[in-house]
């Protein structure tokens, strides 16, 4: 017999040892027990020789090939078919990983449905699939309704064919459910994907059980934050709450925006949105953006927060009672509420002169929100439009589907919204199914799934078994519960709701008591260091960092919401200033001549990518916030100043001045400038401008200063331009979507700059360490240097990972983390010793090797443990590491600018991951002790 076996690692070869072992002592076992079989054990005997020396061979040939293919990282496959059925947990591997993607055949019919023009994937989509690996087929007009014609799905690698062959496929995707005729023409085993509404459709679900079908509801997609980007739902009912303002819009007499004309004033429309759910807030955006009065209702507290953070007023009753539901739906209320609700709606029918109602409860006809009488006390010319028309309408008069007039106000009841927007819902929808398959299944050879009876809520699992109504036939209808409950909703406070809660818990003699031990510590630091100072140098140095570190803790506090990202990116393009720490360490010609200039060079390199594409990020960023309706900007007459600092020192420079103290001043003032500037909308662009000309002034009087050969200035030259030049293209390349991940990628080159920059720092200054009057400052700085640099690099790359959809973005909780973390920190820590205590070169630049390999992966395992959505905290976390690094460096060069610079970045990075934590409802503490 043959076998052909798909075997690279170890642990299968030993296995299969032990399977032939046994198997063998099995056979002697047998007969031994049966004598009669004895007779036969002759003629058995060379067979079973013959067989184990076969095997024998089979596994030597085994291990050995085996091997290669272990060093080679690569899993190489065999043709043929595998038929060791002796053991069925060998033969079944393949049957377990599902069917390659190029043996399936997705079809996409036409949809059938009266007014349906939806489609169920856009040409994008199908080119997605066929990158895939599958094989497509539209049928002809599929999706011309949608704007998509049969020739953007040939471009696209589909074909087209008839209805037939479309339902005919392995896997076909729809929006509507499909009829009973359309149900025959469905392959026998085929997976079917659309709308399903199972409950509502018992028939339907019965013909499918005859056609052995497969299917993924997607109505059926729980409501979690892993499935958002499944959720049909949601992306349809987007759809529909924008169209129901532009319908309004369209049959309201007046603008919704108010206005002053020399004809007269205008009044702005008053609009209520009754239901917080996606369609609710999507309209609420969208007549909030028109220039409309919003109202909000829900009987969820979470719901009316996010009306309030749309710029809408949220409506109350004085009744206390939450309305939240299962499945991101609200519940059914009691009488009491009920009767504070009629009465609230009653009120505002009178004010309002729009409407618009989304109120669902799954599985039951939509509730009657709006009476008759309610209607008839609107003003003549308000319109409503009923978004739960199709599950019987929250207004007493709509009539489903049918828009019509009563006693002078207009009813939109119609129940196909989404298909009015057939183009944007097609690609929506699309995306959906694509983001599902890719979710479900998300090997890169075989389409594979396997669905659990048991799983925990939130999970791929919750989402596989929730979607899945039916498996070869088998009703899977409806879903079990999830072994865990949902987590309870949390009412986000803002900042000044926190602050008085504090406030109140502390007596006012604790909270005096507090403060004064503040300051006390801190006037008892300043005696310490006064005291432990090596010489007056690191005395001025302490006095710079210091008042650095006050006016970066003041600039950042009135930060506007908005600008926490382009803030981030600035300071990250300033904290590049370790391109200067590199800059000092450069020597040779045109090219290094040590070590130690080398890793110089790839500071200064890497510093000089992070500067020019932090600065572009920033100004992309700022354009988003800029309006058509703006008055024209002349932002680059900023380089009048830029080019008067600049190039008045190179004028100083050449009249034998040497004033580079003063531009590291002036540098640093600029940065502070630049903090300040981009707290605020309307200097921002001013704050960007001022970073640029700090960062350059820093980095020409660094220059000024060292006055570097030619060659060694054409060596610093071609690193910083080729470096800059490769971050605008990074920059200018990126898709506007992508920035704010960026700007994690580009920090972990700060952290990388530091790293490289204290290494070489303690390279250079070895031999003087023993009659230098501030080693044990220098070696400490360079080691804190170290650590910090490298918990940054890592960190921030895996940041990165996370908000690009590189890596997973839930929390990777290895076990036995924290016990992990912990015996890193400590060797981190323990290195120190031995790294201040020794005079040995090897030993010291052992020590500084080992802390940059730890606080590497410290980097890694503390940031993927934290969930993607907290990703933004996490960078502003590292960009005040960062801004300390900086510190580090400013200490071991003697570096004023460094140290300026450093200590502003620590200290606003500081705040400003304090405002994030408040806003995101963590505590600072807690965010740190998250990642340590």
């Amino acid at each position: 017999m043959v076998c052909y076996l798909y075997i690279n690692s170890a642990a299968v070869i030993s296995k299969l040892r032990k399977v032939v072992c046994v198997s063998l002592r099995a056979h002697e076992g047998l007969l031994g027990r049966r004598p009669h079989l004895q007779s036969q054990r002759e003629s058995w005997g060379g067979h079973s020789a013959a067989a184990a020396a076969a095997m024998s061979t089979l596994l030597r040939c085994v291990s050995s090939s085996s091997l290669v293919l272990f060093q080679r990282g690569a899993r190489q496959k065999l043709p043929g078919r595998r038929n060791f059925r002796t053991f069925p947990a060998l033969w079944d591997q393949k049957a377990s990983r599902g069917v390659l993607y190029k043996d399936l055949v997705v079809g996409v019919p036409k949809e059938t449905v009266q007014n349906e023009r939806r489609v169920a994937l856009s040409p994008a989509g199908v080119q997605a699939l066929v990158k895939q690996g599958f094989s497509v087929q539209v049928e002809s007009g599929a999706g011309e309704e949608s704007k998509f014609s049969d020739q953007q799905y040939k471009d696209a690698g589909a074909t087209i064919t008839d209805v037939q062959g479309a339902l005919g496929s392995d896997l076909v995707l729809k929006v509507r459910a499909p009829s009973l005729s359309e149900a025959d023409l469905l392959k026998p085993k085929s997976t079917l994907v659309s709308f399903i509404y199972p409950a509502q459709n018992p028939e339907l679900m019965q013909k499918l059980s005859e056609r052995e079908s497969t299917v993924l509801a997607m109505d059926q997609v729980p409501r979690v934050t892993i499935a958002q980007g499944y959720d049909a739902l949601s992306s349809m009912a987007n759809i529909a709450g924008y169209k129901a303002v532009v319908l309004a819009a369209n049959h309201f007499g007046r603008f919704f925006t108010g206005q002053i004309t020399a004809a007269g004033k205008v009044p702005p429309a008053k609009v209520l949105v009754i239901g917080g759910g996606v369609a609710g807030l999507a309209a609420a955006g969208a007549a909030k953006s028109m220039g409309a009065i919003v109202r909000g209702f829900d009987t969820r507290p979470a719901a009316l927060e996010q009306f309030k953070s749309f710029g809408a007023e949220p409506l109350e009753v004085e009744v206390q009672e939450s309305g939240e539901g299962v499945g991101g739906y609200a519940k059914e209320m009691s009488k009491e509420f009920i009767e504070a609700e009629m009465a609230l709606f009653a009120k505002q029918c009178k004010e309002v002169d729009i409407l618009i109602s989304t109120a669902l409860i799954p599985g039951k006809r939509a509730p009657i929100l709006i009476k008759k009488e309610f209607v008839e006390s609107m003003k003549d010319g308000s319109v409503v439009v009923d978004l739960a028309a199709e599950a019987g309408g929250n207004i007493e008069t709509t009539k489903p589907g049918e828009l019509y007039v009563h006693k002078g106000v207009t009813h939109v009841g119609y129940t196909d919204l989404p298909s009015r927007m057939a183009t944007q819902a097609s690609a929506l929808y699309s995306n959906n199914i694509l983001k599902l398959l890719k979710g479900i299944s998300p090997d890169k050879e075989y389409f594979h799934y396997e669905p659990t009876e048991e799983f925990d809520y939130g999970t791929l699992d919750h989402v596989i078994r929730g979607t899945l109504v039916m498996k070869d036939g088998k009703n899977m209808f409806p879903s079990p519960l999830p072994k865990t409950a949902p987590p309870a909703p949390v009412k986000q406070k803002s900042v000044a709701e926190l602050d008085a809660e504090k406030a109140a818990v502390i007596s006012p003699f604790k909270r005096t008591m507090t403060s004064a031990g503040v300051y006390t510590a801190g006037v008892s630091t300043c005696l310490a260091l006064g005291i432990i100072s090596p010489n007056a140098a690191f005395t001025q140095m302490v006095t710079t960092f210091g008042l650095a570190g006050i006016v970066g803790y003041h600039t950042v506090w009135g930060v506007t919401p908005a600008l926490h990202s382009p803030l981030m990116s600035v300071t990250n393009a300033i904290s590049g200033l370790t391109a200067v720490g590199g800059l000092v360490l450069m020597g040779g010609g045109l090219t290094p001549s040590s070590l130690p200039e080398t890793l110089a060079l790839a500071a200064a390199f890497v510093s000089s990518i992070n500067i020019a594409g932090g600065f572009l990020i920033t100004q992309r960023m700022l354009d988003m916030f800029k309006r058509p309706t703006d008055p024209p900007e002349y932002n680059y007459l900023y380089a009048l100043p830029g080019a008067a600092f600049v190039g008045g020192y190179g004028a100083s420079l050449a009249a034998g001045y040497n004033i580079e103290q003063m531009m590291y001043l002036g540098s640093g003032l600029c940065c502070v400038g630049a903090l300040a500037g981009l707290s605020a909308q309307g200097t921002s662009r001013l704050g960007n401008a001022l970073g640029m000309m700090g960062v350059a002034g820093g980095i020409a009087a660094t220059l000024g200063a060292l006055k570097p050969s030619p060659e060694l200035l054409s060596q610093m030259s071609l690193a910083m331009a080729t470096g800059g030049t490769l971050g605008l293209t990074i920059a200018k390349r990126i898709e506007i979507t992508d920035l704010p991940q960026l700007v994690a990628a580009f920090h972990s080159l700060v952290g990388l700059a530091a790293v490289l920059t204290c290494v070489a720092e303690y390279m250079i200054e070895y031999p003087h360490l023993e009659t230098h009057p501030a080693a044990g400052v220098l070696k400490t700085v360079a080691y804190l240097g170290t650590y910090i640099g490298g918990v940054t690099f890592s960190g921030s790359l895996v940041a990165y990972g996370k908000l690009q959809g590189l890596l997973d973005s839930a929390p990777l909780l290895l076990p036995g983390r924290h016990a992990m973390n912990a015996g890193l920190m400590a060797a981190s820590v323990g290195g120190m010793v031995p790294f201040m205590l020794t005079s040995s070169y090897e030993t010291g630049m052992g020590c500084l090797l080992g802390v940059s390999g730890l606080s590497t992966i410290m980097g890694v395992t503390l940031t993927a443990a934290i969930g993607g959505a907290d990703m933004p905290v996490v960078i502003t976390v590292l960009n005040s590491y960062s801004g300390w690094a900086l510190c580090a460096e400013g200490f071991l060069l003697d570096n004023n600018l460094m140290t300026i610079v450093g200590a502003l970045i620590g200290s606003s990075g500081a705040i400003l991951s304090y405002i994030m934590c408040v806003v995101s409802r963590h505590t600072y503490a807690n965010m740190h002790l998250s990642l340590f």
